[in-house]
């Protein structure tokens, strides 16, 4: 049995020159910092700002009071050149600042000993839930990360994979990765089922063993069986350690930092019992029950899947916030599969009958599918959130750490900027100034029922939670809670880790995300400055000055550096004393990255990275500028995660070759104009750029990159034209007839099902061409896919349904009304309203008997009752027509088992005398007239005499848009007999009428 480091790679595996040589993990707890650490980051922060005073007053001085600044172009130049100085000098002092309060925090932090989390473990725990977000991950990715979610010493846990792979995967790979991410977490469940069921059996036979002995009494025997288990699981931990697939550094750090350790410290447990049961001692009852307790939540949990893109009541977006936000909507209910006529769809039931039950729990923990948790992870995180002191907050979290071991130099450096973040991180919640990171955070789920916004699309309603308006969503959410009063928390240990991106297309990817979003969240830290002030809370200038430069940064660093490398600023303005206000910030940069495991020059390697991410950076906040002009959302792009190289994109291939070029160009013209000064600056951006480019992308990966763009741009797929007999002109026939061409009528199977799909053909005059001069006929149907929803018409004094009307929904979510003015434009509308009458009567036939059936006729369809009426005739109930205010004299052509509807005009006299004169057997009080009915008894006895009025010319008033109970309970104190409204019942296709969805 394996004892021994996990070192089976797979020999195809290269490690790059200039690869992590780290194979040891950061301390979960960092040791304390020295107080000369802490007095050289004093003064670090002491002397950039000093200098950067300095010489700001010094160049304001020189420039304006001596008059070197001699002409406008002079002026403008000093001004940028000292807000360039700033931006940069600030996002040094911001850094400085974070890594004091990491120190102090370091210092401060007091763990919770084993003890007082075996007696949590032993009592009442609160439930909590694991989210996974996968998309298109690899099966090893994915089960890394569910096995350190499972195997998290918590109790009870659910652990869900909320797959977002396509549903209709277009390759081979595609569908095995989907079938093998469905099979996981079943397969995992299974695993866990062993060792679980072996030691719960254990701890029941321990249990009634002690209960015939009395209840209190333990033996030396019970102790080696405990003994025994601890061994058996510390074995099967080891086994599972063998069989786990190993790739790379991810897998080794599993198998070598998770798994083992664990065992190891099961083992121990397991040697102690033994060899305080062989010196005569046993443990007391409590003792032995959290012990068991113990070992039993390790492996208790239930590991399940969920796919919201197999549901249409779900939204689709494209991103991990809302694949999180679907999931967090549905718990606390039961839902039963409904098929619609777009799909299946997701409609509460009750219990007995629903198809998926999903609890509600206490925490929420989410976890992306390439990271991993350590054991303790979830047991701190919450057992500290239940202390009274946190009772406020609603997220704990800590920062995620790079693995050790990378194999790429990229990588290396990549996870170098990510641990430095990590020490970002933990002092900005020093001062107050947390955000939530979201690869793994513990979510309070009450806070975040209280952040949830409800929009609609269709008739479907949509939660957020997260919001999913930048790709940063986590960052806004973080405002949300602010706003209403809760606070966040960076668990001062290290346990969480993360993937970094091997290659530079799948870095350029992440960054750019990275940097898209933050202009955007910022102006609303007004928000919460003003819901502090309201609740008298204290707003500290260091919170808000470290939020600023965390969402601000990239984009201000950026700028800044660009300007300061591509305008040549007068020589007067490079004042030597500018590198004082740099050099502290490098230092601690440096001491820090060497505290961290890497190497002091790190940081020259670190500078030259983000000079070739410059682009990268630059377009995410241009993205997030022309969100804000525009409205429309960023695309989520999601960080491939592959054993391939990922192309980059050919700008951030170019844009850093010229970055280059530049600095060349630069460091030839300040030497023949012999400015020295801005000479070593251009010389250590070009030397820190070219390394960056050879060292992190590789000159063959550009080129090759760069090769595939131009191929795919001269060398364009050509696809073949279908060649086919042409048709024939289509006869000429009555203008109604022709939408009569139905190709699919309430298709039966597939997404579509419900759907009905009609082609309306022209004449040979061409009269319904949008383009009268073209003469072509490629164009003579117009196609419209729709399908029909029914809302109840209640009878509000018994509560029975009394009818419904019928309305429709387009496929391509237009308003009905728009798509007819349109198919008015082509001629159409009457063909279409045609259709829509024929569909709506053909859905009614499995309404429950006993009803009506309310369907809106166009005025233009009413005048030709030679068509409408043998529509109308293939009805099996009774028919109301919902009329406009000036009904034709042809409809009393229709028949008597037709009535009429018409709506109210809402201005008095007008109504009564449309009644009067039209005698209609219904008239629809619109939501106008509602308005204030529950409490303005003027609206009210307005209603009684329209009701009153109505009820002598035989005419029945059915209110429109009821919304709540207390506008229902008003209109039936009016006399109004019946209502519909989404109070009462929201409109529904007739699979879920008959499912009984949807109703009062």
């Amino acid at each position: 049995m394996p004892r021994t480091p996990a070192d089976r790679r797979k020999p195809d595996a290269q490690r790059q020159w200039g690869a992590d040589r780290r194979t040891e993990p950061h301390p979960i707890v960092p040791s304390p910092v020295s107080e000369g650490r802490i007095t050289r980051g004093r003064l670090a922060i002491v002397v950039t700002i000093t200098v950067w005073a300095c010489y700001i007053t010094y160049t304001i001085i020189q420039q304006f009071i001596a008059g070197h600044a001699s002409s406008v172009r002079l002026g403008i130049e000093a001004i940028v050149y000292m807000l360039v100085v700033t931006g940069l000098a600030a996002s040094a002092i911001a850094y400085l600042i974070t890594r004091i309060g990491y120190f102090y925090r370091g210092r401060g932090h007091q763990r919770a000993p084993r003890i007082m989390l075996d007696e949590f473990i032993g009592g009442k725990t609160p439930s909590v839930t694991v989210l996974v977000p996968s998309y298109q991950e690899d099966e090893r990715t994915n089960r890394t990360t569910l096995l350190s979610a499972a195997l998290q010493e918590y109790p009870g846990l659910r652990v869900t994979l909320l797959i977002d792979d396509p549903r209709q995967p277009k390759t081979r790979a595609a569908r095995d990765m989907l079938l093998a991410a469905r099979a996981l977490p079943g397969r995992i469940e299974t695993e866990l089922k062993v060792p679980y069921h072996h030691v719960s059996t254990a701890f029941a036979s321990f249990d009634d063993q002690v209960r015939y002995r009395g209840g209190y009494l333990v033996v030396l025997e019970d102790m080696r069986r405990l003994a025994d288990e601890y061994r058996f699981a510390s074995d099967w931990l080891y086994d599972l350690g063998a069989r786990q697939e190993m790739v790379d550094h991810t897998d080794t750090f599993f198998v070598e930092h998770i798994l083992q350790p664990l065992a190891v410290e099961l083992g121990q447990i397991s040697g102690a019992l033994h060899k305080g049961a062989d010196e005569q001692v046993t443990l007391p009852l409590a003792r032995m029950n959290q012990l068991y307790k113990r070992l039993l939540a390790i492996f208790d949990a239930q590991v399940t899947s969920f796919e919201r893109k197999k549901y249409v009541s779900l939204s689709h977006e494209p991103n991990k916030a809302m694949n999180l936000n679907s999931y967090i909507g549905l718990m606390g209910g039961a839902y039963q599969e409904i098929s619609t006529p777009m799909g299946t769809a997701l409609v509460t039931a009750g219990p007995n009958r629903a198809d998926l039950v999903v609890p509600d729990p206490d925490y929420v923990l989410t976890l992306d599918a390439d990271s991993v948790l350590l054991p303790e992870y979830a047991l701190r995180l919450v057992h500290l959130l239940e202390q009274g002191a946190y009772a406020q907050h609603a997220v704990a979290q800590t920062p995620y750490s790079a693995y050790p071991g990378s194999a790429t130099r990229i990588e290396r450096i990549s996870g170098a900027t990510t641990d430095i973040q990590y020490i970002v991180h933990q002092g900005m919640t020093h001062y107050g100034a947390t955000f939530w990171v979201g690869a793994n955070a513990v979510l309070r789920k009450k806070a975040l029922d209280e952040i949830c916004e409800v929009s609609y699309e269709g008739d479907w309603e949509i939660k957020r939670y997260i919001q999913d308006r930048t790709v940063i969503e986590d960052t806004e959410s973080t405002i949300d809670l602010g706003v209403r009063g809760w606070s966040l928390h960076n668990y001062p240990e290290r346990l969480a880790y993360s993937a970094t991106p091997p290659d530079f297309g799948s870095l350029c990817i992440q960054r750019q995300r990275w940097a898209n979003g933050g202009l955007l969240i910022l102006s609303r830290l007004k928000d919460q400055f003003r819901a502090k002030s309201k609740r008298e809370d204290k707003n500290r200038f260091g919170e808000y000055f470290l939020r600023v430069n965390y969402m601000a940064s990239i984009f201000w660093s950026s700028v800044c550096l660009i300007v300061m490398l591509a305008y040549p600023f007068n020589n007067e303005l490079l004042n030597p004393i500018l590198l004082l206000v740099s050099v502290p910030y490098f230092l601690m940069m440096a001491a820090d990255l060497k505290h961290l495991g890497y190497k002091r020059s790190d940081m020259l390697r670190i500078y030259g990275f983000n000079l070739i991410l410059l682009p990268v950076n630059l377009s995410g906040s241009i993205a997030s500028l022309l969100q804000l002009l525009t409205g429309e959302k960023s695309a989520f792009k999601r960080t491939p995660k592959v054993r391939d190289r990922t192309t980059a994109a050919t700008s951030y291939l170019i844009l850093p070759l010229a970055l280059v070029a530049l600095c060349v160009y630069t460091v030839v013209h300040d030497i023949q104009l012999h400015q020295w000064n801005n000479l070593v600056f251009a010389g250590l951006n070009l030397i820190l750029s070219l390394y960056a480019m050879i060292a992190f992308v590789g000159l063959g990966n550009t080129v090759v990159d760069l090769w595939t763009h131009l191929r795919n741009w001269l060398i364009r797929p050509v696809t073949p034209k279908k060649t086919g007999k042409k048709k024939k002109a289509p006869k000429k026939t009555a203008p109604v007839g022709d939408w009569a061409t139905v190709l699919h009528y309430r298709h039966e199977h597939g997404a579509a099902a419900g759907q009905t799909t009609v082609r309306l053909q022209r004449n040979d005059a061409g009269a319904w061409k949008t383009d009268k001069s073209s003469s072509s006929r490629a164009h003579s149907f117009e196609e419209f896919s729709f399908f029909t929803v029914f809302q109840p018409i209640y009878n509000m004094i018994n509560g029975h349904v009394a009818g419904y009307e019928a309305l429709t929904r387009f496929a391509d979510g237009s308003n009905p009304r728009e798509a007819l003015e349109a198919a008015a434009e082509r001629g159409v509308h009457v063909a279409l309203d045609a259709a829509l009458v024929q569909a709506a009567i053909t859905s009614s036939a499995s309404l429950p008997n006993g009803t009506w059936l309310a369907i809106n006729v166009s005025a233009d369809l009413l005048r030709r009752p030679h068509d409408l009426a043998p529509l109308l005739h293939q009805a099996r109930r009774p028919l109301v027509l919902e009329v406009g205010a000036e009904a034709p004299a042809e409809l009393s052509r229709l028949g008597g088992n037709v009535r009429v509807a018409v709506d109210d005009l809402g201005a008095g006299y007008e109504t009564l005398s449309m009644v009067e004169t039209l005698r209609p057997a219904f008239l629809k009080l619109g939501v106008d007239s509602l308005e204030g009915v529950e409490h303005q008894t003027a609206r009210q006895a307005a209603i009684r005499a329209l009701v009153e009025f109505a009820e002598q010319h035989g005419c029945t008033v059915i209110a429109e848009g009821i919304e709540t109970a207390a506008q229902r309970d008003a209109l039936v104190a009016c006399g109004v007999p019946f209502g519909q409204g989404f109070y009462l019942g929201k409109p529904v296709p007739v699979e879920r009428v008959l499912a009984g969805v949807g109703g009062w």
